[in-house]
């Protein structure tokens, strides 16, 4: 059976041959099923890293709906998915190229802009996205989330000072939502483009430069790295940094986030 699997929607008779060859890859080891609490959930994986499959790559198939007249399926990257469907096993060995890996910081930070960075782990190339792409005002139009468009054309403007090329250059890149159209635009330009979880260099260096960029830019060390605080203590530390800006630069608050309507 062929899929299209650009619908997102799909058919019980698409859904039995999907699930099908999902059990066929878990048997071989590509991937492993995950347990969870949702009566509305038919079946979850994620990859097997030593397979060539990210643990950050999972698929959730949803039971039928009469609303949407079939099945979704929501999925970190739906080319795994095909590569799995279609049994194309050989696909997740990665091509011997030199690796680049890409990832951002600050996204979820309420005060000024989003930094992205490059690295062939012996350096670390990095860029801002400007504050202006993710306020409410101005001619960057945060509704028309130009901010991603930017953001993919501040990353292939680094990777070009390695001279990366898709001949010689494969690419790891994080699972975040702002590096989805940038993943999307390196394949369509030719380059094998692995979704992992970002470590070493890129992921510790990173998060130094942007955490100076901001003292530099609000003039006050309030950075803190989420990845290294449980979840239970973000909130506070967020609000802290916002009234900070509130109080101190609202011009650098990204007042386009939904989630800050009550506080501004």
């Amino acid at each position: 059976m062929k899929i299209n699997f650009s619908n997102k929607i799909f058919s019980s008779s698409a859904i039995k041959f999907i699930f099908d060859r999902l059990l066929l890859a878990e048997r071989q080891g590509y991937i492993k099923s995950r347990n969870e609490n949702n009566r509305f959930l038919i079946a979850s994986y994620r990859g097997v890293e030593e397979k060539g499959i990210s643990p950050k790559w999972n698929v959730k198939i949803y039971t039928f709906s009469a609303k949407k007249n079939g099945h979704s399926i929501v999925c970190v990257d739906f080319l795994v998915l095909k590569h799995l469907v279609e049994m194309q096993y050989d696909r997740f060995i990665p091509p011997n190229r030199l690796l680049l890996r890409i990832d951002d910081a600050g996204w979820g930070f309420p005060l000024c802009g989003v930094m992205v960075g490059v690295s062939d782990e012996e350096k670390v190339l990095t860029d801002v996205v400007p504050i202006e792409y993710f306020q409410r005002e101005g001619d960057k139009q945060f509704a028309g989330k130009k901010y991603l468009k930017k953001y993919a054309e501040l990353a292939i403007n680094l990777m070009i000072k390695f001279d990366a090329t898709p001949n010689t250059h494969r690419v790891e890149i994080c699972s975040g939502y702002v590096n989805q159209p940038l993943r999307e635009k390196l394949r369509n330009l030719g380059y094998d483009v692995r979704v992992v979880e970002i470590k070493g260099l890129l992921q510790a260096e990173l998060e130094n430069i942007f955490k100076k960029y901001i003292f530099e830019t609000v003039g006050a060390d309030i950075y803190y790295d989420p990845k290294e605080m449980k979840k239970s203590e973000i909130p506070k530390v967020y609000y802290k940094c916002l009234n900070y800006g509130l109080k101190n630069c609202p011009e650098l608050i990204k007042s386009g986030w939904e989630s800050l309507n009550d506080s501004l």
